[in-house]
């Protein structure tokens, strides 16, 4: 049975009880304890699924920080999150992950926030040995480190229990398929919530 625009489809779980799953990934999770699962062989779809609505509303998540090198505080983009998550959903999309990174500032621009999205770019990490989307300091323009930040995102998350412990920037129309690429993009970049 199918559910509304913005909704998913109805299944009955193992248990015998109905879920509501989303309309984009459908069974990501069960298909990724089949033994015969590739996730790089996973084909996103080229328009949204029967059922599924063409854009979603996302939280660009955000972490203000005192600069290592100047000592001010700085906001730092730090991750994705549905602005109305189903019932179950658990992941919070960090942009330590390169494609949830410049999505979240593509959102930031298309919502006026080009003074956020300005303190992230292209930046050479000595750490990492090479260069990566990343956030600097709205006064120095200091790399923020990708790790650091993380950390700290982590240790928030983990005190309040999940994701209103960080700041929500803006909340975004996002078009369906280009978060469907970022569930489905398998470069790390996760915390479960």
């Amino acid at each position: 049975m199918q559910v509304t625009t913005r909704g998913g489809f109805v299944q009955r779980s193992e248990s015998g009880t109905w879920e509501v799953r989303c309309a984009t990934c459908h069974h990501v999770d069960e298909l990724a304890e089949a033994h015969d699962f590739d996730p790089d062989g996973l084909a996103l779809l080229l328009v949204p699924s029967p059922g599924a609505a063409p854009t979603l509303a996302l939280r660009v998540l955000g972490l203000n920080r005192a600069c290592w090198k100047c000592g001010r505080d700085t906001t730092c983009v730090v991750g994705l999150y549905p602005a109305r998550p189903a019932r179950g959903y658990c992941g919070l999309f960090t942009t330590e992950n390169a494609l949830t990174m410049a999505l979240g500032v593509q959102l930031l621009l298309q919502n006026g926030q080009a003074d956020l999205a300005a303190s992230v770019k292209s930046r050479y990490s000595r750490t990492m040995r090479e260069r990566q989307l990343a956030n600097g300091c709205q006064h120095c323009d200091a790399l923020q480190g990708n790790f650091p930040v993380q950390e700290e995102v982590f240790a928030q998350v983990a005190a309040t229990g999940g994701p209103d412990g960080l700041d929500t920037l803006v909340v975004a129309e996002c078009p369906a398929l280009a978060w469907q690429a970022v569930v489905h993009d398998n470069s790390g970049g996760i915390i479960a919530v």
